[in-house]
């Protein structure tokens, strides 16, 4: 795979992180599960809705403003991760081996 395709593969599958963050505003954790963390996506939404629940809705100027800005955050970790799994996939197939699944 040349430099070039490598870069298209990159941008092509990159996570952007306005999406995440208006998903986790939309419904908290969305934004995770797009970026791939399905379990984290989970774990929000269900402490997102006992926060809300508990506090009769006033959670929710703590809850929203933290999973908006950590929808950022978790594009650029998604992100980070998907490259450097490019990467060694890429240094892997240049020895001979099988790269990781």
């Amino acid at each position: 795979m040349s430099d070039a395709e490598l870069l298209l593969l990159v941008e092509s599958k990159k996570k952007s992180g306005w999406v995440a963050a208006f998903l986790n505003l939309v419904v908290p954790g969305a934004g995770y599960m797009y970026c791939g963390n399905w379990i984290l996506g989970l774990v929000a939404f269900l402490f997102a809705v006992v926060v809300l629940v508990v506090t009769l809705g006033a959670g929710a100027a703590v809850v929203y403003p933290v999973v908006f800005i950590d929808g950022f955050l978790a594009a650029g970790r998604a992100n980070k991760n998907m490259i450097q799994k490019l990467i060694a996939d890429r240094a892997a197939i240049a020895r001979g081996e099988a790269p990781a699944i």
